[in-house]
């Protein structure tokens, strides 16, 4: 798997492959595997585009060489997650406090579309919103699980060793 000595390793996904193709990327030359070869337009023969920038192979190693690995979580460990009934709750907190969706907007500096579609169940807020609402409605969005899943009844059912196997597969 090796070229002239040098490990091919794919400058997109960072897999070490057996062949690599010249591709061009967002304006940007790179040697990617075959998987990553679909996101940009392969480069035939030693012909360059002169709108492109080349990324050194020195430069992408070192990058990938900063990439730190994803910390593994144990699956039972505690974690707090965005409540399922997320978009009544905020409905009836701002309804509670007499606010309109365009005052709620205004008061948490985002657009009324976004209320309208987080109340509607269209959009789920990410941690920075979440935490916005929560200080203006003075309520809280998530909860803590722990080796409990809700089911569609919405019954806790206790994690089994299977149900840990078939997330893992």
């Amino acid at each position: 798997m090796e070229k002239n000595g040098d490990p091919m390793i794919c400058e997109l996904c960072g897999k070490d492959v057996p062949r690599l193709h010249k591709v061009v990327i967002e304006g940007v030359i790179m040697n990617v595997c075959d998987d990553c070869a679909k996101f940009g337009k392969e480069i035939k023969g030693n012909e360059v585009p002169k709108d492109v920038k080349y990324l050194p192979p020195e430069v992408v190693r070192e990058r990938l060489e900063r990439k730190k690995p994803r910390q593994r979580r144990d699956v039972l460990e505690e974690e707090e997650v965005l409540r399922e009934d997320y978009p009544q709750l905020i409905r009836n907190a701002r309804e509670k406090l007499g606010l309109t969706q365009d005052e709620l907007a205004k008061r948490i500096l985002e657009k009324k579309t976004v209320i309208s579609k987080i109340e509607r169940g269209e959009m789920r807020p990410d941690e920075k919103l979440i935490k916005k609402l929560e200080k203006a409605l003075n309520i809280k969005l998530k909860e803590k699980v722990s080796g409990v899943y809700r089911t569609e009844e919405k019954k806790n059912v206790s994690l089994t060793l299977g149900d840990l196997l078939k997330g893992a597969l």
